[in-house]
């Protein structure tokens, strides 16, 4: 197992930051998924794709022991980057 691998292993408890990260609504995400795929990314087009894609983001940083907050805050601006040189229409670059 790689040395990566084993610092995103689950520890034995939830944290708060933990729970704060798997507790996230399909509502919460669907921006920022939509902002990813803008950007490229392949998230399938189901509210439980785009709520797992954005779940699985903020918490390999929460992982990687980031709060909650910066973890998030982090997806966020990666998810305005990713908009901002996506495809603003079919075809089209922003």
């Amino acid at each position: 197992m790689s040395e990566e691998l084993k610092t995103l292993i689950l520890p034995e408890t939830m944290t708060p930051d933990i729970e704060r990260t798997l507790g996230l609504m399909c509502f919460e995400c669907a921006k920022y998924a939509h902002a990813f795929k803008k950007g490229g990314e392949d998230i399938a087009p189901r509210a439980e794709n785009e709520q797992a894609a954005v779940i699985f983001k903020v918490l390999k940083n929460v992982l990687s022991g980031m709060t909650f907050e910066d973890a998030f805050c982090k997806m966020h601006y990666e998810a305005v980057e990713a908009q901002s040189h996506g495809n603003t229409r079919v075809g089209e670059k922003a």
